[in-house]
């Protein structure tokens, strides 16, 4: 079983960049006898340091010469939280996986003699820009999951660790998180987050804004609740907002202020139709 070792970038300590490594690991699954085999190539997710083959919700790295010069393979960044890492062959040998804001990189110092890694997803193997609008449930609620947020600016990213499976390292001001998705009628929805923050670290100010094109047609403004930790994960009921029409929309959150080091990670929103009064 090999040994998974995530690594993050922080700037937390008056400016001076510091790296923390934060070691564990991963849940693996057995490898039913590649029953199945790697399926088909995958182009989309191939690249310089690596041939990428794709099936189901698996995919196999096959390190090119310049991966293997480099001791590590980089694919883009995946809308699935990952399951589990693993060489293909019995090693004990370090993977050391770093997710960037557009790419997920596979490190390692010493390799087995096959070196073929293998990432178990919970999700399709689906890029960003490929990825559907989310649609509502039979309720008309909407549920936006991490995995599912474009995120922008300098810091913000999708952590897809299993243990995080969250949009992370909230740290600049002017970074956001957006979801698209749609309604089939219009009312009143609650909203919530299913947001973590370190102890000492809640009290950020924000706002969930619901935007068509660049009309903002709703918005409610929410307080980061402190959880203890990023990934002690709560709901924050934070109000209601009323959509007028049917259609498309894109949800933002935006920090207004950052109390601390970072505002909170984030891995779900919960729209919920709210019941209309009997005439």
């Amino acid at each position: 079983m090999a040994t998974i070792r995530f690594l993050r970038q922080s700037s937390r300590l008056h400016g001076a960049l510091l790296i923390l490594v934060v070691s564990g690991i991963l849940p693996t699954a057995a490898l039913s006898e590649e029953s199945a085999g790697e399926g088909r190539q995958l182009p989309a997710l191939s690249g310089d340091t690596v041939t990428v083959n794709g099936n189901g919700r698996t995919v196999w790295l096959h390190p090119t010469d310049a991966g293997l010069q480099q001791k590590q393979m980089v694919i883009p960044r995946l809308c699935a939280p990952i399951r589990s890492i693993r060489w293909t062959s019995e090693s004990d040998a370090e993977i050391r996986f770093t997710p960037e804001l557009t790419t997920w990189a596979f490190s390692w110092q010493e390799a087995p003699a096959n070196p073929v890694i293998q990432v178990m997803l919970d999700g399709d193997p689906v890029l960003l820009q490929d990825q559907s609008v989310v649609t509502p449930d039979g309720d008309g609620s909407v549920m936006l999951h991490a995995h599912q947020a474009t995120t922008t600016g300098e810091k913000l990213r999708f952590e897809p660790q299993w243990y995080k499976n969250t949009v992370g390292y909230w740290t600049v001001a002017s970074d956001y998180a957006s979801w698209k998705f749609a309604v089939d009628q219009p009312g009143t929805f609650s909203v919530a987050l299913l947001q973590g923050c370190g102890k000492g670290q809640g009290g950020s100010d924000g706002v969930v804004s619901l935007f068509q094109g660049d009309d903002c047609k709703a918005e409610v403004s929410f307080q980061a609740l402190e959880t203890g930790h990023f990934q002690n994960f709560r709901w924050n009921h934070l109000g209601h907002v009323t959509i007028a029409q049917a259609g498309q929309y894109e949800l933002r959150i935006t920090p207004r202020k950052i109390a601390r080091n970072a505002m909170f990670d984030v891995r779900m929103v919960h729209l919920v139709r709210q019941a209309q009064p009997a005439e």
